[in-house]
């Protein structure tokens, strides 16, 4: 499932004053503005870190094939020691806590740069000056109590540079259903199971993972659960000889008796493609996506030996959360990356994006400089064999608006911009922006198991958790080598691209139609673009070079 997220936000710093603001997105109303100011509710507030020069000195050290710093990560405490606040920042916070009488609501997390407080609205609305209302959306019916602004107290000016919780709206989301073909149809004929994965991109049959200090993780948001019944019957029916059918660890919260599509498929196919790999379900069931984004990379933050892969199937094209968010999240996706993970992101299933017939929008947080990004794609002819861009709906790509291109990608997109002479008039994008995907997989026919049901879907959804499981597969054959793991993997796959392009298969048809009020995006090219990425990957190839 891909989101789209309806929220407009702004953000005003000065040494006084700092004020975030939201819209009230299109379909909700205030049904009320007399509300229980009584009931707790989470917030987190991020501490401002130190050393986030030399933690970025660090990232890229470590990320980088070519570097002599390459995979000497960080553990929890090491990172901890270098970027937590100050002590001046932690005294200037308990100062606050303790004259507004909340420090037993609220308590820091082991990396201290972030407070987790459970506070009345009442409280809320007292110390933030944010003022709640009962909005009503009348398409589903739902009813959400949420304010629409918050001042950060003067007390905490300089010491937090992100308040979460406060406001934010639910979010539409949905899956990619496959309807049967049509006659002459092709791209979405072939039923996808991990088997066709596999055997696509040439993973050996008998290959599962064999360490066990290896580990994946799905991470699910908007009140997304599995069932642990559903995934043991999609073993016995796709994953056949394999028993590694049960989820390791749950992290938050699950309700198996409610499973739903988006779950259900992250956690089968990061499972199926990468099986006996352990596996966590890490669930933030909330509505409000930046919140609940916030809190999980604050709780793996919080794990000493977390999961080497995670696999988000979540974005927004378009509707973004305000700056506070994207820079707090980058340096939280930095901060992940010096210690080894892998984090991976869907690209988004609207193409290109579009807003207001004026400019593309490509997907956040796929568009961050520190995550991996995947596009979709499908088989060109009814069977395992050459892939185009997904036809059914549109890979997420284009350039961000917020984020230069990144050191490793630049060869790439330059000659992108070389080769691709159809392309939609500049004044739509930002060439100079950071550029996605990165990768891409298979996206559409995939075979879920959901509530006993089988259904065919798809989506970059699909793709995401996809290629988390072949990451997967590669980390087990380097710890089993004694190497480290792959950590940030752009770098990595931009210079293997750039040295061993059979590594990955080119996608060099298609494009992501979803473009601005009849423009029709980006076309796939040799090499790579901004609907397929580098392409898809040729395991054989990439298991030989790690």
């Amino acid at each position: 499932m891909f989101l789209s997220v309806i929220v407009i936000s702004s953000l005003i710093f000065s040494t006084v004053s700092w004020k975030e603001e939201t819209k009230i997105p299109e379909g909700w109303t205030i049904e009320n503005t007399v509300v229980d100011l009584d009931e707790e509710v989470p917030i987190i507030l991020g501490l401002k870190q130190k050393n986030k020069d030399k933690l970025d000195q660090l990232f890229w050290a470590v990320s980088d094939p070519k570097s002599s710093q390459y995979g000497q990560y960080l553990s929890l405490e090491r990172l901890t020691k270098l970027v937590s606040p100050s002590e001046a920042t932690l005294k200037q916070v308990n100062s606050w806590l303790e004259k507004k009488q909340l420090t037993s609501a609220c308590s820091l997390s082991k990396s201290k740069d972030f407070l987790r407080c459970s506070l009345s609205r009442g409280t809320i609305q007292k110390v933030f000056q944010a003022e709640y209302s009962e909005f009503f959306h009348a398409p589903s019916k739902a009813r959400v109590v949420r304010a629409l602004r918050f001042v950060v107290p003067e007390d905490l000016i300089g010491a937090i540079d992100l308040v979460s919780g406060i406001v934010g709206f639910p979010i539409k989301h949905s899956i990619k259903k496959v309807n049967k073909p049509k006659n002459g149809e092709v791209g979405t004929v072939i039923n996808i199971t991990p088997k066709v994965l596999r055997q696509r991109y040439q993973v050996p049959e008998d290959l599962i993972g064999s360490q066990p200090s290896n580990a994946q993780a799905v991470a699910e948001f908007q009140a997304q659960y599995y069932s642990p019944d559903d995934l043991t019957q999609f073993f016995t029916t796709y994953v056949p000889g394999s028993n590694a059918s049960k989820i390791v660890k749950v992290v938050g919260t699950n309700d198996p008796s409610s499973p739903q599509i988006e779950a259900s498929l992250d956690v089968q196919y990061i499972m199926g493609v990468a099986p006996n790999v352990p596996t966590w379900f890490w669930s933030n069931p909330q509505f409000d996506f930046w919140s609940d984004l916030t809190n999980w990379v604050a709780q793996i933050g919080d794990t000493t030996n977390p999961p080497y892969v995670h696999s988000i199937s979540y974005g927004s094209q378009g509707n973004y959360p305000a700056e506070s968010y994207r820079s707090r999240l980058d340096t939280e996706f930095q901060k992940l990356g010096v210690r080894g993970l892998s984090i991976i992101f869907a690209s988004g299933d609207s193409g290109t994006g579009c807003s207001f017939c004026i400019k593309f929008q490509p997907s956040f947080p796929a568009t961050s400089s520190y995550v991996t990004s995947v596009g979709a794609t499908e088989f060109i002819n009814s069977g395992v064999g050459p892939e185009r861009a997904v036809q059914s709906f549109g890979s997420g790509g284009g350039f961000s608006w917020f984020f230069p291109t990144p050191s490793y990608q630049n060869d790439s997109v330059n000659h992108y911009f070389q080769v691709q002479k159809d392309l939609p008039d500049s004044f739509f994008y930002n060439r100079n922006g950071r550029a996605t995907p990165d990768v891409a997989a298979m996206g559409i026919g995939y075979q879920v198991i959901n509530g006993g049901d089988t259904i065919s879907v798809g989506g970059t959804s699909a793709s995401a958790p996809t290629f988390a499981g072949i990451v997967s597969l590669l980390n087990d054959i380097r710890i089993k080598n004694g190497k480290p793991t792959l950590g940030f993997l752009n770098p990595f796959i931009y210079q293997t691209f750039a040295n061993h392009p059979e590594a990955f298969f080119d996608v060099t048809t298609g494009g992501n139609r979803n473009g601005c009020c009849g423009l029709t995006g980006f076309q796939a090219a040799p090499g790579w673009d901004p609907v397929t990425g580098v392409g898809t990957p040729n395991f054989s190839v990439l298991a030989k070079l790690v």
